[in-house]
């Protein structure tokens, strides 16, 4: 006999399965776009009827941010990221689901060269683009989209079904529209150099595909690449350096080999200048309902280092508010102030990233390790992505960012029993928050380089935006916003590539 479940039941399971949705996705109980609402929406369908069967328009790629990739064990199929609370997931609070989540750095052998993390052989791995995320509520299922959304207005803008094959295009009677997923734990510039290769072979696709069509037009075939979070970071290397890693080259020239690829590169919410949330969660972790992703995890994830402010922002201050410095890309400043995978309570789960490791001792100095190799690659990769380009950029560049969420962007350095304590969260004397989406604040998103030094004057970036388009939203819920769907659109289906 089935148990009968009561209404109340099944409301107060969809409420936590609500709530922990949210938590996961970053999304507050009441977001700016609620309060926008209350203004009329563009009727899109009228507005883009015209521009629809526009056939010069550009493939089209999507590429996610950070977590967004269902991600799988190999050796049994078990989802790792994806879903929660399923017959078939696993949970980052026991062992095996943080040893699988985790990156395995426990193969890595010494001494470790920072160039070796550009790619971590794991048995996890990224199997597609994560849409949405399912949980289990116990007595119903709930999903809540992550890119949905955005797949969506392609497939009703006329780009036909969305494909994360190349391959799998057989026709052009409608511009294509490809999904590239990663993983999103791995080196970015490593990421960045599967990206050329999945440019290169969509292209060759699109052009044997074209040779046999009736209408020509795909000789020399060029994407617009729509990308979010950090998803702009592994497409703006590709842009910059294409397919290759440049790290070890103290100044190497920014090339644009990219652009070979690409006509529009289109940037969401992405970090440019990092995030003071992220590096929060690598010392604190990141806790949902009934669970937690643990600092030793996190450690794990090279992909985290390269979202870190820049040394030389104006992130740290004192219990006035004045700047101050600290060396936060060592870790052995993690190691002395006990922050990270090195706090009260961690080793658990660094048993359970290195479970051949019988002594803590050990294990501590493992980490330690590939944290001193992860910051290490970390440097080269923000000065590869900052320093400014000797010539102009060929591909169009465009920014959607949402400055209405106050977000983390500075922390209150105090002392304790000799070791530094961080605080992030705003004082009545001290404002640690600064317009963003609640992730990213808009200064990162621009890339503004008065976070370098200096106060006031014009924006100055070393990324060349031809447009920025600032909205009122959050990092996550931006996607769906009609207002970033309506200008997007504008700049896909009615505004000619530029010129070469």
């Amino acid at each position: 006999m089935l148990p009968v479940v009561s209404a109340k039941a099944k409301q107060r399971a969809l409420t936590v399965a609500v709530l922990l949705l949210a938590a996961v996705l970053g999304t507050g109980c009441k977001t700016a776009r609620q309060v926008a609402a209350q203004y009329p929406s563009s009727d899109m369908e009228a507005i883009y009827r015209a521009a629809l069967p526009n056939a010069q328009r550009n493939p089209v790629v999507l590429i996610h941010g950070f977590a967004g990739s269902t991600l799988r064990r190999v050796e049994d199929g078990a989802t790792v990221w994806g879903t929660l609370f399923t017959k078939n997931s696993l949970l980052p609070s026991k062992p095996g689901g943080l040893e699988a989540i985790a990156l395995d750095v426990d193969r890595l052998q010494p001494p470790l060269d920072p160039g070796r993390l550009a790619f971590i052989e794991d048995d996890t791995q990224a199997v597609e683009l994560l849409q949405e995320v399912t949980a289990d509520a116990g007595v119903m299922d709930v999903n809540i989209g992550i890119y949905a959304a955005l797949v969506e207005l392609m497939e009703e803008s006329g780009y036909g079904s969305c494909q994360e094959d190349p391959t799998a295009i057989a026709n052009l009677e409608t511009p294509p529209c490809l999904t590239f997923f990663y993983d999103w734990r791995q080196d970015n510039v490593g990421n960045a150099i599967r990206l050329g290769r999945f440019l290169e072979k969509a292209r060759r696709q699109i052009a044997g595909v074209a040779s046999s069509a009736v209408t020509g037009g795909y000789e020399e075939v060029r994407f617009d690449l729509i990308a979010h979070s950090m998803g702009g970071l592994v497409a703006r290397y590709f842009l910059r350096y294409g397919a290759e890693d440049v790290l070890e080259d103290p100044k190497p020239t920014v090339t644009w080999a990219g652009a070979d690829y690409l006509d529009r590169l289109i940037m969401i919410s992405t970090p440019n200048f990092g995030s003071m949330r992220v590096f929060k969660e690598m010392v604190l972790g990141r806790r949902y309902p009934w669970i937690k992703f643990e600092p030793a995890m996190i450690a794990t994830w090279v992909s985290a280092y390269q979202m870190v402010p820049r040394e030389g922002q104006k992130v740290w201050v004192d219990a006035t508010g004045d700047a101050i410095e600290i060396d936060f890309l060592s870790a052995q400043t993690w190691f002395e102030n006990d922050w990270g995978p090195f706090a009260p309570g961690q080793d658990k789960y660094l048993a359970w990233v290195f479970p051949g490791e019988p002594s803590a001792q050990e294990r501590e100095k493992k980490i330690r390790d590939f944290m001193e190799a992860a910051f290490t690659r970390a440097r080269q990769f923000f000065g590869v992505m900052d320093q400014h380009a000797d010539e102009p950029c060929p591909t169009e560049l465009t920014l959607f960012a949402a400055d209405v969420q106050p977000t983390p962007a500075r922390a209150w350095v105090t002392e304790k029993d000799g070791k530094l304590v961080l605080r992030f969260d705003n004082t009545k004397a001290l404002t640690l928050k600064a317009p963003g989406d609640g992730s990213v604040t808009r200064a990162s998103a621009v890339g503004d380089e008065r976070l370098l030094g200096g106060d006031t004057g014009f924006v100055s970036s070393p990324i060349p935006w031809n447009r920025k388009i600032f909205l009122t939203d959050m990092h996550r819920t931006l996607l769906g916003n009609p207002t970033f769907q309506n200008n997007l659109l504008h700049i896909l289906l009615e505004t000619p590539a530029p010129q070469r």
